[in-house]
């Protein structure tokens, strides 16, 4: 989806006609708070601070920085009691649609603007940035939708960013920042000035490279410990659901507008039109989402972001959570690599039970045993905005921990013994296969959709492993199972739904 706010009528309407009901199914709920491993507090901000959070980062010594939108920068050292934060103006100026940081040092902070990367430095140590400088800009057109994602780390003194595509339903200024192409303004979603819809590397340097094209609207961008970058993308033209991406140097990620920019598709000719190419070119020439979110999984994913917290957490370490920006949820990804290429399953990881919608940014605390989530309004669901942190208490966590590809099925893997008697049968993994297809149109349905249960049911001595017997797996298609009685100490499992995104095949 778009990320912009958009007006009550529509959000009348949206809810009135179930905006998002593909074909798709509510994730259960996350168990009630009093007997959850995991809670949410709201932290309080500073009386005045319109807290619509575009950015969370934490200092080498410990303070949690929060970029807002439309007031400046915030930092405070975080307390127990998350109504009394000390808090300090590091910036009163609400920059340009500010939406990713990237906190180098109590002093130093770099901010993603709509137009540009800034480093934003207090050289007099008074704890007041009075230094802002440009590091790397980028082209606008002047349309609302043409905000930035990131910075990450490239781990080598450079960055990199994720810059949306503009929209539709603004306008494009008369002059713009960049090369203005007709034919690039063309389209629901489309990139009329260099690079829009592409992500881009930022050397040490502040040299700027375009480095991988085919986006619609990336408000997600992280970078796991082997330095490998994801981004999320939302629904909407040649987006049939919500993607996360594997993200590589010179690849195509299968939204078509960012091409009249790419040299190689426009030397023959230089007016060459990507929204004329055959749908069959466009999609032999796409790289594939490592995981497709099923649409009632995540409606709008923001900011991935990998657990690194050696288990301080809970039981999820190296796993990716999604945030998403229109529905009070954060997933959680489950991933592995076949044959080169990766995939894998998600499954919700902490929905509603105080979580707000607008879920935009995310940052673990030093400690790891909390997760701070920073909201927007601005979004197209009805988001709201504010501070919040999920605390994890150290308590017994039963959920689906993994689900791994097997040549004639699945392996699923609990974080606790599931109970002799418990989940035995096939009927208990309900199980549906679908296919996204490649559309140019304002996302699609779950196609070719049909029921496929399990043939065989096999646990392992322990019990905390499932193997599921399907038949051959289908390359190219989404397996989303329904676990339904499943219990661990008479505990039943917190979230009883996993979809694995199937790109390769075992033999």
């Amino acid at each position: 989806m778009n990320f912009f706010f958009r007006s009550p009528a529509y959000l009348t309407a949206a809810v009135a006609f179930g905006v998002g009901a593909l074909g798709t199914r509510t994730l259960a709920q996350s168990p009630a708070p009093d007997s959850a491993p995991y809670s949410v507090q709201e932290i309080v901000m500073p009386k005045g601070v319109a807290p619509e959070i575009g950015g969370l980062d934490f200092t080498p010594s410990g303070k949690l920085v929060v970029l807002t939108r439309r007031s400046g920068v915030q930092m405070a050292k975080p307390s127990k009691d998350p109504a009394q934060f000390q808090w300090q103006t590091f910036s009163d100026q609400s920059l340009h649609n500010a939406n990713g940081l990237l906190a180098l040092s109590d002093r130093e902070i770099l901010v993603s603007q709509m137009p540009e990367l800034t480093r934003l430095t207090d050289t007099d140590n008074d704890g007041v940035a009075d230094s802002y400088t440009c590091v790397a800009p980028w082209n606008l057109s002047g349309a609302y939708h043409e905000v930035t994602a990131g910075p990450v780390p490239d781990g080598k003194g450079g960055y990199y960013v994720a810059l949306n595509t503009a929209s539709y339903a603004g306008f494009t200024m008369q002059h713009t920042r960049g090369t203005f192409s007709a034919v690039g303004r063309r389209g629901r979603n489309f990139s009329s000035v260099p690079y829009r819809g592409w992500i881009m590397h930022v050397d040490a340097t502040g040299k700027v490279e375009p480095w991988a094209k085919g986006f619609r609207s990336p408000n997600g961008i992280g970078i796991d410990p082997q330095g490998r970058v994801w981004v999320t993308d939302n629904q909407g033209d040649f987006r049939t659901t919500n993607p996360l991406y594997h993200v590589e140097k010179g690849k195509f990620y299968g939204h078509p507008s960012s091409l009249v920019w790419d040299p190689d598709f426009t030397k023959e000719d230089p007016l060459r039109d990507p929204l004329k190419e055959p749908m069959a070119d466009l999609d032999a020439a796409r790289t594939h989402a490592a995981v497709e979110f099923p649409y009632g999984f995540s409606r709008s994913p923001a900011q991935p972001l990998v657990d690194t917290t050696g288990g301080k957490f809970g039981p999820f370490a190296g796993q990716m959570l999604v945030a998403d920006s229109a529905a009070p949820r954060i997933l959680r990804v489950m991933l592995e690599q076949i044959d080169g290429v990766w995939q894998g399953a998600c499954a919700d990881f902490y929905s509603g039970n105080g979580l707000r919608n607008g879920s935009n940014r995310m940052v673990f605390s030093p400690e790891g045993t909390e997760l701070y989530v920073g909201q927007t309004m601005r979004e197209w669901a009805g988001a709201m905005e504010g501070l919040q942190r999920i605390v994890f208490h150290g308590t017994r966590v039963f959920e689906v921990l993994a689900m791994r590809l097997q040549a004639d099925g699945f392996e699923v893997e609990f974080t606790q013994p599931m109970d002799t008697g418990s989940a035995e049968k096939p009927e208990a993994f309900e199980t549906e296969t679908y296919r996204y297809e490649y559309l140019s149109g304002y996302g699609g349905p779950e196609a070719d959709k049909k029921a496929l249960p399990p043939s065989q049911v096999r646990w392992s001595n322990d019990r905390r492993k499932v193997r599921l017997t399907y038949g051959p797996i289908t390359a190219g298609r989404v397996y989303r199972i329904t676990i339904h009685g499943a219990a661990s100490q008479n505990q039943a499992l917190g979230h009883t739904m996993v979809a694995y995104t199937a790109n390769k095949i075992l033999p």
